[in-house]
C-alpha cells in the first residue's frame, strides 16, 4: 500500500496479542488517526446510561451486537470513517473490529484488514504483566476459556456478532506477534506500507 493515498487499516486479533500497541504505534509514529471500535461503545453506553453500572463496558456485551443490530453490522467502522474524513488527515486505524459487517465496511471504504495474533502462552503472560482484561482470570486454563467466549457459538450468517474466527479468515494479512516489539513493528510497516 503507497502512502501517497488514503491509508485505511482495520486491527482485529486475539486477547493480549498486541493490537493496542500497533494501533497506538501508527497514532504516536506515523501519523494516523486512531479510532478504537471499544471507546466508541463506552462513549455511547455512557451517553444512554450516564454514570449508572449499565454504562461499563464488559467484554463480551451484548449492548455492541445491539449496536449493530439496530444502526447497521458496520455502524462503528462507519462512524470512525466519518470522524476520520472530517479530520482532513490522510491514514486511520480502527482498532477493535469484530463482526463481519465491520471488515465489509472496512474493505467498502478501501481499507485493509490485519489481524494480529501470537502463541496463547505469550499473549496470557503479557496479559498478567499488564494486568488489564484479566479481572477474573487466575490461570492459563481461565483465559482460554475467556477467549473461547469469542469465538464458540457464533452463528456464521450473522454479521453483526463478535467473530473471532471470522475476522482471521478474512483478513488481507495476519501478523504473529511472538518475537521483540521491534520485529513486529517491522512487520507492520511492511505491510501497512508497501505496495
Amino acid at each position: 500500500m503507497s502512502t501517497s493515498a488514503n491509508i485505511i487499516i482495520g486491527l482485529a486479533g486475539t486477547l493480549s496479542s498486541g493490537k493496542d500497541t500497533l494501533a497506538e504505534y501508527l497514532e504516536q509514529q506515523k501519523g494516523f488517526v486512531h479510532k478504537s471500535t471499544s471507546d466508541m461503545l463506552r462513549a455511547e453506553k455512557k451517553r444512554i446510561y450516564g454514570n449508572s453500572p449499565e454504562a461499563l463496558l464488559k467484554r463480551a456485551d451484548p449492548f455492541a451486537n445491539n449496536l449493530r443490530s439496530e444502526r447497521g453490522a458496520g455502524i462503528l467502522v462507519q462512524l470512525a470513517y466519518e470522524e476520520f474524513v472530517a479530520t482532513g488527515a490522510s491514514c486511520l486505524v480502527v482498532s477493535g473490529i469484530r463482526s463481519i459487517g465491520e471488515v465489509e465496511k472496512l474493505h467498502e471504504l478501501g481499507g485493509r484488514l490485519l489481524f494480529v495474533d501470537a502463541d496463547p502462552q505469550i499473549r496470557f503472560s503479557r496479559a498478567q504483566s499488564r494486568n488489564r482484561d484479566v479481572q477474573d482470570i487466575k490461570s492459563f486454563d481461565d483465559f482460554l476459556a475467556q477467549e473461547a467466549t469469542e469465538s464458540d457459538n457464533i452463528d456464521q450468517t450473522d454479521k453483526t456478532v463478535q467473530n473471532l474466527p471470522a475476522m482471521k479468515r478474512l483478513a488481507d494479512y495476519v501478523m504473529h506477534n511472538n518475537d521483540d516489539l521491534e520485529t513486529f513493528l517491522a512487520e507492520a510497516n511492511r505491510v501497512i506500507f508497501s505496495d
